[in-house]
């Protein structure tokens, strides 16, 4: 894909006239969430729609076209009239992860897209269970180094951050650690609470009910600063390894859209983001509000991308 060209979707102004506003009467304005509904995403994606449509004055859906991963939704939006009336709604995996997994990914994340904002971040959390008794990264690389052939973490799906990051800290302590992946992270937790698993890496909001109740041991976030709901656990940093991950949720429309179009929907969106029930719905979903500008949300896939590639090149994934 062409990288030079990551602002080309949120640049394109030719068309704007002839393709019409989202605020014209009778209109509808679709959110496509390519994962199933119920989960935090589609929470926030719901309270964005409701916003726009009293704001906005016009008929907002959310629709959830499930299925490849994420991949069809995202193909769909890439298909949709660049009109300003379909927006994309996803996780960073789509936009930043998927290139290097897939080797059909029938969208390009740059070409095809315009960016309009990211909505929210979020952490991971590093933990160990009872096979290794340990409470910090320091007494876990001893242990490593101790048991080369025990060094299993526990994932919710390969080709994801929880399974890149400790990958990363392995290369960094130089130390072994081999993935082992579960659908989701209430199975990769139970493995490892069970003894099965010594390590397990996920969404820091999954874990901590289990780290608290003693269950296991947080070792580590995955943030740049510490989070301020676990504000305890130190991060990767600060136990001197240059390791951080966050994903992100953003809005997205098809490339072409019309920038006046762009610039509504951003204006809208970023005050719904700003809300104070979206902010709280966020934040007891262990989510970040953000709001970015359209630039600056091109350039954080771009650094994301450009950061976890060289990583899933690495970890020898086969595209699948």
């Amino acid at each position: 894909m062409d990288r030079r060209n990551f602002l080309l979707g949120a640049a394109a102004t030719v068309g704007g006239l002839a393709a019409g506003s989202v605020s014209e009467a009778g209109s509808t304005l679709k959110i496509v969430f390519p994962y199933a509904p119920g989960g935090g995403g589609d929470v926030l994606a719901r309270l964005i729609a409701d916003h726009l449509e009293k704001k906005m004055g016009i008929s907002t859906i959310v629709e959830n076209r499930t299925g490849a991963d994420g991949r069809i939704g995202t193909r769909d939006v890439k298909q949709a009239e660049p009109d300003g009336k379909t927006l994309l709604f996803t996780p960073f995996g789509t936009m930043v992860l998927a290139p290097s997994v897939f080797k059909d990914l029938q969208y390009d994340p740059v070409a095809d897209f315009a960016p309009v904002t990211q909505a929210v971040t979020f952490d991971f959390g590093f933990a160990t269970g009872p096979m290794t008794k340990t409470k910090t990264l320091a007494e876990l690389v001893a242990w490593l180094k101790k048991n080369p052939d025990q060094g299993n973490v526990a994932v919710p799906g390969l080709g994801t951050l929880p399974h890149l990051l400790p990958l990363k800290f392995a290369e960094a302590a130089n130390v072994k650690i081999s993935a082992i992946s579960y659908k989701g992270t209430v199975p990769s937790l139970t493995a490892v609470m069970g003894g099965q698993v010594p390590m397990v890496c996920g969404p820091l909001g999954d874990l901590v009910a289990q780290a608290r109740a003693g269950t296991i041991n947080l070792l580590a976030t995955s943030g740049k600063k510490r989070h301020p709901q676990v504000a305890e656990v130190p991060t990767f940093i600060e136990q001197g390894y240059n390791i951080s991950g966050s994903a992100w949720y953003a809005f997205y429309a098809p490339a072409k859209t019309p920038t006046a179009e762009i610039d509504k929907l951003h204006k809208e969106i970023i005050e719904a983001i700003r809300s104070p029930a979206f902010q709280e719905r966020a934040r007891s979903l262990w989510l970040n509000p953000t709001g970015t500008t359209p630039a600056e949300l091109a350039a954080i896939q771009k650094e994301d991308f450009e950061l976890w590639a060289p990583v899933i090149k690495a970890a020898n994934l086969v595209p699948r």
